[in-house]
């Protein structure tokens, strides 16, 4: 994400390649908006990133890993974050778990204590499901090093343990359309869920 704060503002798909730290390889950087997005709604960017997600993935071009970026300065898990995680989850599906790195920023506004007390609370409560299918937590400290050792958490040699996403064998493989498809579903339920609290506050003004 290309906001420097909790706010996305990236408004579409970019990609950057840069040369890999052994000097030999080059790594291209997939950047996509969240759905804490300033520009557009959740429905918007899970359809900006899954036509992207299907472009590559019916040129045979799998992704070797997800970095899923989360502020260790956040105390408390926001309905926005929530939302957020729960919509890529379904995105990248269970079986992809193993590929998705949990990276958490923003060290330099906590102390390294505090930083990593609310790094085991996201281990053993927000991101327990997470970790027991193989995704694993890495601190991005905001240095050079700190990204390489992002970077290189992810399994980069060779195409072994590339898979394709939820989305994409739902979509692709599948012929689903999106909103039927697990993310989709989860954008879509999370609408009636707003839509049904406010018929709830018009009957009841005073709540």
């Amino acid at each position: 994400d290309a906001g420097r704060g909790l706010t996305s503002f990236t408004k579409e798909v970019r990609t950057v390649r840069c040369p890999d730290s052994d000097g030999v390889r080059n790594i291209v950087l997939v950047d996509t908006p969240g759905c804490n997005n300033s520009f557009m709604t959740d429905s918007q960017v899970l359809a900006e990133i899954a036509w992207w997600l299907i472009k590559v993935y019916e040129k045979n071009i799998k992704l070797h890993g997800i970095l899923y970026f989360h502020p260790i300065s956040v105390y408390t898990i926001r309905e926005t974050a929530a939302r957020n995680y729960n919509i890529f989850k379904e995105l990248w599906g269970k079986d992809y778990c193993k590929n998705v790195i949990l990276v958490t920023t923003m060290w330099g506004q906590v102390s390294e204590e505090v930083g990593s007390e609310r790094e085991q609370d996201l281990q053993s409560d927000f991101w327990r499901e997470m970790i027991s299918l193989g995704s694993t937590i890495r601190p991005f400290k905001g240095t050079t090093e700190s990204a390489w050792n992002v970077i290189n958490s992810l399994s980069v040699s060779g195409t072994d343990g590339r898979r394709p996403l939820q989305i994409q064998r739902e979509m692709v493989d599948e012929y689903l359309p999106l909103q039927l498809t697990a993310a989709g579903r989860a954008v879509a339920n999370r609408l009636l869920s707003l839509a049904s609290d406010l018929k709830y506050l018009k009957k009841d003004p005073k709540r």
